[in-house]
């Protein structure tokens, strides 16, 4: 019990520090989304204030453990369950959302379309890292 306590928060503490870099290191790539083509529906970029930000970070983590957890044991092998998990994120992260807004809102697919492709390398990344913590942290049960 222990240990899976100790995981859950040193994993959920990486995932939460990946999720806060990652606009840093988007926005110093030079890959960070641009807000020009929602100029003409008056739309601006903004910011949301900084706890309702970490608490984004902080659901998203939570999602992404869980989803971790819930491969663990059925891939075969630590990265095919972060691979796995990590995609399936993706697929609600960015696809989803991206035909949500386009079709729902008949907003343009810019800046969307960037953040599902930026979501693409962070979403797997960060499952694997997850993913790598509970092979080390986590004995596996015997089937």
């Amino acid at each position: 019990m222990r240990r899976m306590l100790r995981f859950l928060l040193l994993a959920f503490l990486v995932l939460l520090l990946g999720l806060g870099l990652a606009p840093f290191a988007v926005g110093a790539l030079g890959l960070a989304p641009s807000a020009a083509p929602l100029a003409w529906a008056g739309v601006a970029a903004g910011r949301l204030p900084g706890a309702l930000q970490v608490g984004a970070w902080a659901l998203d983590a939570l999602a992404l453990l869980v989803l971790v957890l819930l491969f663990r044991g059925r891939g075969g092998s630590w990265f095919f369950e972060g691979l796995a998990a990590g995609l399936l994120a993706w697929v609600f992260r960015g696809p989803l959302t991206l035909l949500s807004v386009v079709a729902l809102a008949h907003l343009p697919r810019e800046p969307w379309g960037q953040q599902a492709r930026i979501a693409l390398v962070l979403y797997p990344l960060l499952a694997l890292a997850a993913s790598a913590l509970a092979a080390r942290m986590l004995p596996r049960e015997p089937r």
